[in-house]
This record gives structure tokens, C-alpha cells and sequence, in this order.
């Protein structure tokens, strides 16, 4: 007879539980990152990642990342989709207008999916390069593109039809001769677009290529696409990017042309809500403030409340909360 068999019944449950949470095994991590709501505010979506880590804490994903976490704004409930060999860990997404569609630009193709994890639309542009970025207007059937070129890249205008998720017609709109990496696309109005350069050069840009405005900002060297983008915001004739660079937050002034550092030290993530004339921003402590919209601190949310997002709807703050090193969760700070 064995020894375990051997053993009362409390001595065997306590070597169990002593076996189960040895120093030794492997931990269950799950981690989430960079959420993005739905149009309407009644979804959030985020990259997902779930391994066996070390027990040193510090694992991150080691193969290509293809999950996302789904959650319901009303119910809280969270399911998992697959997207198979499309990137969604530390890569930019965006939803359509309708919010039925999650648009990727990876691989010389762009897609988009729905939320059960269903290709909707798959595009291989014939010509414009090889597409890194996309970013919709708020019309539903059109998105603006930049694509890598041999010599430099291309900004070009698709339109498409958001019901049988078919492309119509692509229009270049300007192709630009550089050895820089464009690193963030967003649009400033229905037409024109800003350009951001790893140079720290911020281009904005009309449909018929002329040049709006023109920054130099600091440099920003950063693993995460997210926290070199663009951020437009418009209110009471008041039209600004805000982005950051390697000195901290900057609000780019479009009406005006002035370039002002509003929050000095180092900022690794940002969102802004123009119908709420606020601002959220994450510092390197793990610290993430909520402000008004030039800079000036409100609020303190709990610490390790991480990577915020504004609803486009107005009733919250998407945020990932960090629970310990193994693991996070999608978390929702209610807005009055």
C-alpha cells in the first residue's frame, strides 16, 4: 500500500494542497490589453493573452497573439474570439461606424472582422504599398489608409459597401518620398488626415494634398503602437491633437499652429473625450489620472488601473485593472 494511502484524510488533503501550490509550478497568467469600444458604447474588445507562466512574473506573450476579449457593457460578461493569424496583442484596431466591423491592417491586407471572429471583408490593395494603418470617417463607407512604399509610403481614400462588405473604388490621396517610419494615421475632419513621423514630425494634411498645419515634437521610442498615435479632438471651435511625445503629454493646436506641452514626465498611454472636454492619461507608475482638457489633474483612479479609454457614448472609462503579476482583468469605471 502506498504511503498517501496510508495517511488520515486531513494529513492527505494537506499534502494535496501543498503539492498544488508548489513555489515550482507554473502559474495560469491572463493579460489584456489596449481596449476600444464599440461606436455605440455597448461593447469593449481588447487583446487577449492566457499561458502557463514561469512564476517570475514577468512573462509576456511568447507566440503570435490571435484572441480577443469581448465584453458586454451591460452584463459584464466577457467571451473570447479567435481571429486566427491576425496579430491583436500591442496592434492597433478601430472599429467602422457601425460598429459591426473590427478593421486590422497587417500581412499587405486589411480585414475586418465581426464579433463572433467572422472575416467580413478581406482587401489586398493592387497598388499604395503595403497597408500599416486605417482609420474610418464617420460617414460608413469609406476608410483612409497609409500604406509602406519602397521609397517613402502613400495615403489613399477606400470606399466600400458596409452591407455586403464589398470595396468600390480606391483614391490615392498623397505619396510621399522619405527614409522616416510613419508611426500614427488619423483623420482631422471627413477631409484631411495628420501624419506622424518617428521623427517626431506631425503633418496634417488635406484631401488634395496640401499641408494644413506642421509640428516637431520630441521623439518617442515605443514598442506599443498605441502610445504613439493620434488623438483628435474638437469642441466650441477648439480643434486639437493630442499625442505623446519623449517629454510627456502634447495638445497640437490646429486652429492656432502652437505645439504645448501640457503634462511634463513620462506618459505611456492617453485618451480624450471632446464631449466631456476630459482627458485620461496612464504615467510610468501605474498611476492614471483623469484631467481636463488642458492638462490639469481632476482625479486620481485607483492605482493599476491601466490603459484608459473614453466611451464614444459617454458612460465610461474602459480600463485594464490589474489584479497581480499572473493576471488582469477588462474593468469599467462608470461616468455621471
Amino acid at each position: 500500500m502506498s504511503l498517501l494511502r496510508q495517511l488520515p484524510f486531513f494529513l492527505l488533503a494537506i499534502v494535496i494542497v501543498m503539492t498544488a501550490c508548489s513555489d515550482d509550478d507554473p502559474a495560469q497568467a491572463i493579460h489584456h490589453a489596449n481596449p476600444v469600444w464599440t461606436p455605440d458604447g455597448k461593447t469593449i474588445v481588447a487583446g487577449y493573452d492566457q499561458f502557463q507562466s514561469n512564476g517570475a512574473g514577468t512573462d509576456g506573450p511568447r507566440t503570435q497573439v490571435s484572441r480577443m476579449a469581448v465584453m458586454d457593457f451591460t452584463t459584464r460578461q466577457t467571451r473570447i474570439i479567435d481571429l486566427g493569424d491576425v496579430m491583436t496583442w500591442h496592434t492597433l484596431y478601430a472599429f467602422d461606424p457601425s460598429g459591426k466591423a473590427l478593421a486590422f491592417a497587417q500581412s499587405g491586407r486589411i480585414r475586418f472582422y465581426g464579433l463572433d471572429g467572422q472575416l467580413l471583408l478581406e482587401h489586398q490593395p493592387a497598388t499604395g504599398g503595403d497597408p500599416r494603418f486605417v482609420v474610418f470617417n464617420n460617414t460608413g463607407n469609406s476608410f483612409v489608409w497609409l500604406g509602406l512604399t519602397s521609397t517613402g509610403y502613400t495615403v489613399n481614400l477606400t470606399t466600400y459597401d458596409a452591407s455586403s462588405w464589398d470595396v468600390l473604388d480606391t483614391t490615392p490621396l498623397s505619396e510621399v518620398t522619405t527614409t522616416e517610419a510613419p508611426i500614427a494615421l488619423c483623420l482631422t475632419s471627413q477631409r484631411s488626415y495628420a501624419v506622424r513621423m518617428s521623427s517626431g514630425l506631425v503633418r496634417e494634411v488635406d484631401f488634395n494634398d496640401t499641408e494644413l498645419n506642421s509640428y516637431s515634437i520630441k521623439a518617442l521610442q515605443a514598442d506599443n503602437p498605441w502610445h504613439t498615435r493620434l488623438i483628435y479632438y474638437s469642441n466650441a471651435g477648439n480643434r486639437y491633437l493630442y499625442t505623446i511625445d519623449g517629454d510627456g503629454l502634447m495638445r497640437l493646436d490646429l486652429v492656432t499652429g502652437s505645439a504645448d506641452q501640457l503634462v511634463r514626465g513620462e506618459i505611456v498611454d492617453l485618451d480624450v473625450s471632446d464631449t466631456r472636454r476630459s482627458m485620461v492619461y496612464e504615467t510610468h507608475t501605474g498611476d492614471t489620472w483623469l484631467s481636463n482638457q488642458d492638462g490639469s489633474p481632476l482625479s486620481r483612479i485607483a492605482p493599476q488601473n491601466l490603459m484608459p479609454r473614453f466611451s464614444p457614448a459617454n458612460n465610461g472609462i474602459a480600463l485594464v485593472q490589474r489584479i497581480d503579476a499572473y493576471r488582469d482583468s477588462l474593468h469599467i469605471l462608470l461616468l455621471r
